[in-house]
């Protein structure tokens, strides 16, 4: 009878070793990790601004029924956690109200901790994290790194730096960057980076890993090509790259078809990777299509 559970005991634990990692991407920035027991969101942004907000006749919040609406259609009613690498509109204006539909945890800083709160709604989570400290999340271990975020000029001005005002209220213009993070999962099929920023820190991540399986990284804010490819691309090799922050987020969101930002030039810069890394897969994401990255 021990022996026969003991047999029981490691093939429920092979299994579960083995089990799938797929990821959806949200638009943008926004992607779903999850195995065959947990999912986590990383900065979901479904909610586009119009001219209104631009001009500062509305505020700019989250589109709560449009939320409601992808919780449904995701069946992500179960999501265990949200993360935002940073506190521009285009990564948290919708994790609050994620958190508040799914009964998820918005894990958060002291910007996106200020927005959170800024709802003055009880049923959004949330909690403070802490840099380097791993939060275990079922078979997932997610560790949120500080970074430099690089600067971007909209006619010579510097946009939104600094931290969130404590008396956000919810201006276009009020969404400062805050912190910025990349986020390093391990997990026991493999380890995965996310990482909005275009400019490679590779000195930071190695002081935590020396071993990428999965990369997902944003590229709109890329020098160049060749600098983009000789970061985690060249260092670490991984087997899977999906880009992120490519698309048009200043239109409405369409969940059939994407346009690149301008200039964003991704067909060039995917089809340099697939030369330079031919036995490394390279997708360029379709909304909500389901990506295994591990099995």
């Amino acid at each position: 009878m021990f022996k026969s559970l003991i047999l029981v005991f490691f093939l429920v634990n092979s299994f579960s070793a083995l089990a799938k990692i797929e990821v959806r991407w949200l638009g943008v920035a926004g992607l779903i990790i999850e195995d065959d027991e947990t999912k986590i969101m990383f900065d979901p942004m479904v909610t586009r601004p119009t001219w209104k907000h631009w001009l500062m006749i509305n505020k700019f919040k989250s589109d709560a029924s449009l939320v409601d609406q992808m919780v449904k259609e995701l069946q992500i009613s179960d999501l265990k956690a949200i993360f935002s690498s940073h506190s521009h509109f285009d990564h948290v204006v919708d994790a609050p109200i994620f958190s508040k539909y799914t009964g998820a945890f918005f894990y958060v800083d002291d910007s996106s901790e200020i927005i959170a709160n800024a709802y003055k709604d009880e049923m959004i989570r949330t909690k403070k994290i802490m840099e380097t400290h791993s939060i275990q999340l079922g078979k997932f271990k997610v560790t949120p790194i500080k970074r430099h975020h690089p600067k971007i000029h909209t006619f010579g001005i510097e946009w939104l730096p600094g931290p969130v005002k404590s008396n956000f209220d919810f201006g276009f213009y009020d969404y400062h960057l805050g912190d910025a993070w990349m986020y390093l999962i391990e997990h026991p099929q493999g380890t995965i980076l996310i990482d909005q920023g275009a400019e490679s820190r590779v000195d930071l991540l190695t002081k935590y890993t020396k071993h990428i399986d999965v990369l997902f990284q944003g590229v709109a804010n890329r020098q160049n090509d060749e600098t983009f490819l000789n970061g985690y691309i060249t260092i670490f090799r991984p087997k899977f790259f999906m880009p992120l922050h490519f698309d048009n987020f200043f239109t409405k969101l369409n969940k059939k078809t994407t346009s690149d930002l301008p200039g964003i030039k991704l067909s060039n810069l995917l089809e340099t990777i697939r030369k330079d890394q031919p036995e490394m897969k390279v997708i360029k994401p379709n909304f909500a299509e389901r990506y295994t990255v591990f099995e």
